[in-house]
């Protein structure tokens, strides 16, 4: 199942890429992309070429980056690596940090990809580390191939320690961050792995990495256990920590190490994008409450709480049985004139409820429609002589025309104008340009109105403007039925 409508909201691709587009756009990516008979887009997953292709398309086009994706390195996920910025973007924000942002990424990797999107997207100064001097090397050529050494630059570290041999102690960091190697084992890559479930899904996409990038000794549990020990020593030296959890099963004991650690607080994220979901982790040192940062997530998502009902306590209409009937009947009798389908839902003594369905906008500018009525039947009075002039001629050469046979011209227009005339009218019956909740609440002493939308997503301007010629008419058809 996709989990794009749970990225973060800020995320670009919470509509996935146009492959067609991209196709069109980019040659090499074209390469990667079939049509099949509808003209469907199909696009191998499985394909550890098109992956990586597909990766260095779109930070081609959506960020003007130009990476170098080695072969027997990882291939990273553009998506699921824009949640992970986006997520330190709020945690930064909920600290009042939003210039001169310093941080570091533990580990980045060949493509150095999270220095790169943090650089051109926001500017931030990056200190970048790795141990494998291919990938090293590879992450070099990225920086300079993309005029970025001014904001990012990179060490190699010899792998005994993650942060406190690598940063420089006179320079405050804003963050660090980190995509640790998920496994502990070699064995662990493989599908079929005890630690999966019996029914849970192969993955979708192909798998592209060293041994080196996803393997460590005890996982991602120990390194991430590494960090949390490490950050101990350095304290507020960075503000907030943070890493990727790849594994669910592993963060309750991950939790519990931060707080056996006595962190001041800490924060869990979860990071969706197409039918992945990884997870993240944060704490701090400093007096704060990570616990406290919005979930803009869970805020998108989040249902909408539905409309109350607009309200009007129709004036001097006591609520009796024969004063219920007499009002319902007039307003419907108004909803009617304005072209308006009324559909009964529910009825009984206390309350009563219609779906009204409107094909156009006929209860603003009334006044305006009136002149225009009245234009138009002066007009027709003008034409009423000319009209009675060419009569005659017109019935002469119509009896001429009916005593012979009509020909195919005849047969043909008449035909046209009859399809043109019927579709007219089943479009004018047909299409909905407005439904809405109407209900007669009869609970209290006198009669109310009540008009709703039927979901959340109705535009409720339009429901104030029935509304308002409701109440600018009721009074006028009350005095004329009495």
């Amino acid at each position: 199942m996709s989990m794009n409508k749970f990225m973060h909201p800020r995320n670009i691709y919470k509509d996935p890429p146009n492959f067609k587009a991209l196709a069109l756009e980019y040659p090499q990516f074209k390469k990667h992309v079939k049509l099949d008979l509808t003209g469907k887009t199909i696009f191998d997953f499985k394909d550890p070429e098109a992956l990586r292709t597909l990766s260095a398309t779109l930070l081609k086009k959506d960020f003007g980056l130009d990476v170098e994706i080695p072969k027997n390195k990882l291939v990273p996920t553009i998506p699921l690596r824009l949640n992970y910025i986006l997520w330190i973007e709020d945690l930064l924000e909920f600290i009042g940090r939003s210039d001169s942002i310093k941080g570091i990424d533990i580990g980045t990797g060949a493509s150095c990809v999270y220095p790169l999107l943090a650089a051109k997207k926001n500017q931030w100064s990056i200190l970048a580390t790795e141990t494998d001097n291919e990938s090293f090397q590879c992450a070099q050529r990225n920086i300079e191939n993309n005029n970025l050494s001014s904001l990012i630059s990179i060490i190699k570290v010899p792998g005994d320690t993650l942060l406190t041999d690598s940063i420089n102690m006179q320079v405050d960091y804003d963050f660090s961050m980190c995509n640790p190697p998920f496994f502990s084992s070699t064995q662990e890559l493989h599908p079929f792995f005890k630690s999966r479930k019996a029914n849970r899904p192969h993955p979708k996409n192909a798998f592209v990495a060293s041994v080196n990038e996803v393997v460590a000794k005890g996982g991602e549990t120990e390194f991430i256990q590494k960090i949390i020990n490490e950050s101990k020593i350095l304290g507020s030296k960075i503000k907030i920590y943070t890493t990727m959890v790849g594994q669910k099963s592993n963060l309750p004991a991950l939790k519990k190490y931060l707080r056996d650690t006595e962190v001041v607080s800490f924060r869990e994220a979860e990071f969706c994008q197409g039918n992945t979901t990884r997870w993240g982790l944060a704490w701090t040192y400093l007096p704060c409450d990570l616990r406290k940062v919005p979930d803009l997530v869970k805020v998108a998502t989040k249902p909408l709480k539905p409309h109350t009902a607009l309200q009007y306590e129709l004036p001097d209409q006591e609520n009796t049985p024969e004063n219920v009937e007499k009002v319902t009947k007039l307003i419907l009798k108004m909803i009617k004139e304005l072209s308006m389908d009324i559909e009964e839902v529910t009825r009984n003594k206390m309350h009563q409820r219609y779906f009204v369905t409107a094909h156009a906008n006929t209860w603003s500018h009334q006044r305006k429609r009136r002149r225009e009525k009245l234009r138009k039947m002066s007009e027709k009075d003008l034409k009423t002589d000319e009209n009675e002039n060419n009569n005659k001629d017109e019935e002469e050469s119509a009896d001429a025309k009916s005593a012979g046979k009509r020909t195919l011209d005849d047969i043909l227009c008449e035909s046209t104008s009859k399809k043109l005339r019927l579709s007219t009218d089943s479009e004018s019956s047909d299409t909905v340009f407005y439904k809405f909740m109407l209900a007669f609440d009869c609970t209290g002493d006198k009669v109310t109105l009540e008009l709703n939308t039927i979901n959340e997503f109705n535009d409720r301007e339009y429901l104030h403007q029935i509304m308002q010629f409701i109440k600018n008419n009721f009074g006028k058809i009350v005095n004329t039925d009495t």
